[in-house]
């Protein structure tokens, strides 16, 4: 599901819940997509990060200026405020509820789970020191680490991971269908913390790297929703003002903090700008250090900027046509075929996104081992087109309404190119423009469309690209196509840790998505798109591809 909120940020909500109710009822009312991202399998294999740079000097930005330290390892240097425009506005604060991209992008440096994403996508122990499976793979043990401190000085034993977990477990929470696969948690003693699952499930222990899990207080985790929130994280949170700006400081008492990886940057403010016209300007006047939620039409106007640095951050999240199985035309699968093959991807690709994306016909995230090399995007072939509305006993084509959220206008230009192409063919597209709210109470909740797009964020585990939105059982399921083959596949794969073996699967999986073409017709993978000044140093982004980490960058001024 998408981001709420307006502007050219489209990113989505990441939430793994398998009750359809807590969807409908808080998560969306906060936002709806990462966690972005948001993770499983044993651990995921390579990914792609294909960035580029354009760096040209010096820049305005903030004009706090306080001296500053340089650090012998790095060259990182320590102080200075960032002021950073923010696309869409924060949401919530809690992180097993909120599932907006935007609250995720500041809760991902002030939360810390028990493990953590690389960016080779392996999972490896962040607040635990090491791990062990045992060798059926039902129990998951962690040995913590000592001497970490909350922001309220606490020191994080075993009882607050427990009660972070149990919190969930025994809640209406985003991760809490997860939970139907574990059996016991346990925390023999301060430092152990331990995990035995009722049969092998690959997916927990990615799950576990996302915020839909991260670490809390005990005394927070008796909370139904957490609103000031208190984590073990570089980032300390300081204030908010909503719709306005959200603004966090340097944890001073850092466990993990060094010379070589900060945390360096003092303060963070984040203004909500969401207008992108408004954004860009002021951050090219030098009103901000640092925007996320570049449009990509505007991308080339920031790649000549002087003293401005771009970055593309490849992949954010996954836009598809989505068709409705259930209600004519597209419960008829040589309907679906007859559009699929009017399409021109790469144009409609080049009219949303100026360049910046990349199709595709999988789920699965662009380099990962869970890509199929054999399947490819379909090529436009009006005459196939054709044969297939022959067999559908549609030969004159077909009028289907196209409901389109109107405050993505990515995928509004694209739904325009789609229905130009359909067209040639009698397939006639009505093109209906419906804000978010609507889009979520009749297309994803009452499923009352027939053709629509949306998105999901970068999706680097596979459970949830397969799973997720293509499984009946998946949490953000709505387009009603249905195949027991499929679903035995996918359902397999949640069993099984040998890489190679899932992969295979997974592969099987998308052959079945592409030739009986599922309700989820797969256009694009759009990259996360910053600017920032010169000064400004450091990678930015995640290894999720969604959210944002400041801990190792800094302000070089």
């Amino acid at each position: 599901m998408q981001e709420n909120g307006k502007g050219s940020d489209s990113s989505d909500s990441t939430g793994d819940g398998v009750r359809r109710s807590r969807f409908d009822r808080r998560t969306f009312l906060g936002a709806a997509a990462t966690t972005g991202a948001a993770a499983l399998a044993g651990c995921t294999g390579g990914g792609s990060d294909d960035s580029t740079t354009a760096d040209s000097g010096t820049s305005g930005g903030s004009d706090d200026t306080e001296s500053t330290e340089t650090t012998a390892a790095s060259g990182g240097k320590q102080g200075g405020t960032l002021q950073w425009g923010g696309a869409v506005p924060v949401q919530g604060l809690d992180p097993h509820i909120d599932t907006s991209a935007a609250s995720k992008r500041v809760l991902e440096n002030i939360y810390e789970e028990v493990v953590a994403l690389q960016d080779d996508y392996s999972i490896e122990p962040h607040l635990a020191e090491s791990m062990e499976q045992s060798d059926d793979n039902t129990v998951l043990t962690f040995n913590l680490r000592q001497g970490v401190t909350f922001h309220n000085g606490k020191e994080m034993t075993s009882e607050d991971v427990l009660a972070s977990y149990e919190r969930v477990q025994n809640g209406d929470y985003l991760a809490t269908g997860f939970f139907d696969y574990v059996e016991e948690l346990r925390a023999p003693d301060d430092y152990t913390f331990e995990v035995q699952l009722t049969e092998p499930f690959a997916p927990f222990l990615a799950k576990m790297a996302t915020a839909e899990l991260s670490v809390m207080p005990a005394e927070n985790a008796e909370k139904d929703m957490v609103e000031e929130p208190i984590g073990t994280g570089p980032y300390v949170f300081e204030s908010r003002e909503i719709e306005t700006s959200f603004t966090m400081s340097r944890n001073e008492d850092y466990w993990g903090a060094s010379d070589e990886d900060g945390p360096f940057i003092d303060t963070i403010v984040k203004s909500e700008v969401p207008d992108p016209s408004v954004r860009l300007q002021s951050f090219l006047a030098g009103e901000y250090d640092f925007i996320n939620g570049i449009a990509p039409k505007d991308v080339s106007r920031v790649e000549q900027a002087p003293d401005v640095r771009f970055e593309k951050q490849f992949p954010k999240s996954l836009v598809y046509l989505g068709l409705n199985c259930d209600v004519a035309p597209f419960d008829n699968k040589d309907a679906r075929l007859a559009l699929d093959y009017t399409i021109d991807k790469e144009k409609v690709a080049e009219a949303a996104l100026y360049g910046t994306g990349q199709t595709t016909a999988s789920p699965a995230t662009p380099g990962s081992p869970w890509v199929n090399p054999d399947i490819e995007p379909r090529p436009r072939d009006l005459e196939k087109a054709q044969e297939h509305l022959d067999a559908a006993g549609m030969s004159d084509g077909f009028t289907a309404t196209f409901k389109i959220p109107q405050s993505y206008p990515t995928q509004v230009q694209a739904a325009e190119v789609i229905a130009a192409d359909a067209a040639e063919v009698g397939i006639n597209l009505e093109i209906q423009q419906i804000t978010w709210s609507t889009w979520l109470s009749d297309v994803y909740s009452n499923r009352d469309f027939q053709a629509t797009t949306s998105s999901y964020l970068a999706l680097w585990y596979p459970d949830v690209s397969f799973y997720k939105f293509l499984h009946p059982n998946g949490a953000f399921f709505f387009t009603n196509w249905e195949n027991d083959e499929y679903n035995a596949l996918v359902e397999e794969a949640r069993t099984i840790y040998d890489e190679q073996e899932r992969a295979d699967l997974y592969h099987q999986a998308t052959e079945i998505l592409h030739e009986e073409r599922a309700g989820h017709l797969f256009l694009w993978w759009q990259p996360s798109l910053y600017g920032a000044a010169s000064q400004y140093k450091g990678d930015i982004g995640a290894p999720d591809g969604s959210t944002l980490q400041f801990g190792d960058n800094w302000l070089d001024r």
